[in-house]
């Protein structure tokens, strides 16, 4: 999973992107609501990433899309660094994580990030970096990415709990 980042762009409005973004903790509450702690410590069925793995990952690019988003609004075409998560995992203990604490770090980061759309005018949105790997790239693609993202690993958290 290298730098995943949207592949499908839907047409839709900034207000209703935000809206959409600042809207996406409450359906990973929603999924998590009325669990047993144990259930978000479990790996998947197929021995995967359970809940906490999935949301440790949402949370770590979280940061990631924070610091990229600050990078454009602050900076004339940054280049935009490439990560390469498919350790993270291991080496930052995931599975030793309490998944409650990591969706409230998410929680908090998503609602700086949607701070930090909210409001933009057109030039704000169509801002861009350069992508390492993807090549220019506008506030709003990133704002979908984040989006797709977190759509992506929220069916992973449902599908983990079953």
């Amino acid at each position: 999973m290298t730098d995943e980042l949207v592949r499908d762009c839907r047409p839709r409005s900034n207000d209703d992107l935000v809206r959409s973004l600042a809207g996406f903790p409450a359906e990973v509450e929603r999924a998590l609501d009325g669990r047993p702690h144990e259930d978000l410590l479990k790996p998947a069925s197929d021995g995967g990433w359970g809940v906490v793995e999935n949301l440790c990952h949402l949370r770590d690019w979280e940061e990631v899309f924070l610091h990229r988003l600050h990078q454009v609004l602050e900076d004339d075409h940054p280049e935009l660094l490439v990560y390469d998560d498919e350790l993270w995992a291991i080496e930052r203990d995931y599975r030793g994580e309490d998944p409650t604490k990591v969706f409230e770090q998410f929680r908090a980061s998503r609602k700086e990030l949607v701070s930090q759309l909210e409001g933009l005018d057109d030039d704000g949105w169509n801002r861009t970096g350069h992508h390492q790997s993807r090549g220019d790239v506008s506030v709003r693609w990133l704002a979908e990415s984040v989006l797709e993202h977190g759509e992506m690993h929220l069916a992973q958290i449902h599908d983990a709990l079953g």
